[in-house]
């Protein structure tokens, strides 16, 4: 399958008994539909963690969130739209149509809790309160 954000190719990445689309270009994960949620559960995502990111200079002209893709799943026929995560900093690319679920390079990180120190300490905070 052809990458959502940029000219890649998805690969398969097993992980427990799932398997997720990793782009062997700018890392961004795709999900089907049910997916994500299972993998978030997960004792461990170190397969699916982002490459480093590119170089001083390197970084993309467009931002991954500016980008706008097509569902890889339906062909085409579904546009990705974006669903804002209100206890995370990201926004979920989703399709319409099937349920599949975008993120860009990083975004699983964060959603874990994991991707910076400032958001560690913001997990460990609203576990806290919760």
């Amino acid at each position: 399958m052809k990458c959502v954000k940029c000219t890649g190719t998805l690969r398969r990445i097993p992980i427990d008994d799932i398997e997720v689309d990793r782009c062997d270009t700018c890392s961004g994960l795709w999900f089907d539909a049910g997916e994500l949620r299972r993998v978030l559960g997960t004792k461990s995502i170190d397969r699916l963690r982002s490459k480093p990111a590119p170089a001083r200079g390197e970084a993309p002209a467009v931002a991954p969130d500016a980008r706008r893709g097509s569902c890889p799943r339906c062909k085409g026929a579904g546009l990705l739209v974006q669903i804002a995560q209100w206890d995370h900093d990201i926004h979920v690319d989703t399709c319409a149509v099937c349920g599949g679920q975008w993120l860009d390079a990083g975004e699983l990180e964060l959603l874990r809790g994991e991707g910076t120190l400032f958001g560690s300490l913001l997990e460990r905070v609203r576990r806290l309160v919760s």
